[in-house]
């Protein structure tokens, strides 16, 4: 359950930003991905005029980073609506939801477009399928959940297709993509009910994504909505819209990969947020994330594989308890991680994959999403606040900081 204490100010990076961009640029970074709050832009959601003080703040923001040769990657929507939108139409499954982010989106992209060029519109898209409400869906306050849910899939896909549009016709050098999270689904052996298992529960995470880049829901959804017999609200200009529009390239999350079993007694993974089978021959983290680097060259050679498009991992890192011993963070264990999967996204690479950008979760530590926890660390520098929100925020790269400032100084 998240931590409402620690969530207030985070790691205040919004006061702090000035002095973490210097510690971005000391140590190396070419890029970074990160994301706008639209309720910081539209407190209301639907305003005619943005809050000029949000202005302001991206534009320093943006400005700073540029000024250092970091380039910005922005995430349009990450996990949060405005809260007034909420009250008023309840979630993503409401239409009127696509006329307000477009509103906002359009802003973004009249105002920002000069200087941003790659944009991803929604974070982990098909988490949607699978915790509706981190995404906006009202699913609690209607007898029809899956109904709720798979609509606001759709409009939230009408809602970026609309927004590619826009931003192509605004300036074709923009790059305009979205994001899903994806962990690869081994089958736990090779009989055929596992494998055929394992096959379905990879389709159905990837048919977000078949939708982004083929402008197309594929056969399965379908199937699935005439079994369940679901009728979405979906016009032909919408479909046609969705055909036209695709994503210029497409992000992923990666820290796991899962297995799958048909067989309900199997060892359950008690940390990887998609769940499934237990993997004997993986170690895990202390939260219980499965921790599998050759799983992400599998990831990036099938995601390339199976859509022919460039891709970027936005996120990929190690999630641990890190300690101050004389001053010092000695997280050796976090090095090895990210020596072990930067190695195998070089192969994927070798192997053909076209990949534009690589950015770990995350340079400073900050509230864990899936645990609500500050002592969840999985940063390059150390921020000085526990799980009660407690701390003076001082900023301590810890000895990940200055392996990759070696790293990218010597690559």
């Amino acid at each position: 359950m998240t931590n409402l204490i620690s969530t207030h100010n985070a790691v205040d990076f919004y006061h702090r930003y000035p002095e973490d961009i210097e510690l971005m640029a000391q140590c190396g970074l070419e890029c970074l991905r990160f994301s706008f709050a639209w309720s910081r832009f539209f407190p209301q959601g639907d305003e005619r005029q943005p809050n000029p003080l949000a202005v302001q703040h991206y534009d320093d923001l943006i400005d700073r980073l540029l000024a250092k040769q970091i380039v910005p990657i922005v995430t349009m929507s990450h996990l949060e609506i405005p809260f007034a939108l909420a009250e008023k139409y309840g979630g993503w499954e409401n239409k009127e939801f696509i006329r307000c982010f477009l509103r906002y989106s359009q802003f973004l992209l009249d105002h920002y477009g000069d200087r941003v060029k790659y944009w991803i519109t929604f974070n982990e898209m098909n988490m949607l399928l699978y915790f509706p409400c981190t995404l906006g869906v009202g699913v609690d306050l209607t007898e029809k959940p899956e109904q709720a849910k798979l609509q606001a899939l759709h409009n939230m896909l009408t809602a970026g297709a609309r927004t590619i549009e826009y931003a192509h016709a605004l300036n074709p050098e923009i790059q305009i993509g979205a994001m899903i999270a994806y962990s690869p689904i081994y089958p736990v052996d090779c009989r055929p009910e596992n494998v055929t298992y394992a096959y379905a529960l990879e389709r159905n995470a990837l048919s977000v994504a078949d939708v982004l880049v083929r402008g197309k829901y594929p056969g399965t959804f379908e199937r699935s909505l005439r079994e369940r017999q679901l009728q979405l609200d979906r016009t032909a200009e919408e479909l046609k819209l969705l055909a036209k529009n695709t994503v210029d390239f497409l992000a992923t999350s990666y820290y796991c990969s899962n297995a799958a079993s048909v067989d309900a007694t199997a060892e359950k993974s008690s940390g990887n947020l998609f769940g499934g089978a237990r993997n004997p021959y993986l170690e895990v983290s202390e939260w219980g994330w499965q921790i599998d680097p050759a799983g992400l060259r599998y990831a990036l050679n099938y995601l390339y594989d199976r859509y022919q498009i460039p891709l970027m991992i936005v996120e990929n890192g190690l999630g641990a308890c890190d300690q101050i011993v004389d001053g010092k963070i000695e997280d050796d264990y976090r090095i090895a991680y990210l020596t072990a999967h930067l190695q195998m996204v070089k192969e994927a690479e070798a192997d053909g994959v076209e990949l534009l950008a690589y950015t770990m979760w995350s340079f400073l530590d900050q509230v864990s999403a899936s645990s609500g926890q500050m002592s969840k660390r999985y940063g390059l520098v150390y921020c000085d606040v526990d799980d009660e929100g407690r701390g003076t925020f001082e900023r301590i790269p810890k000895k990940s900081f200055y392996w990759m400032q070696d790293q990218l100084k010597n690559r």
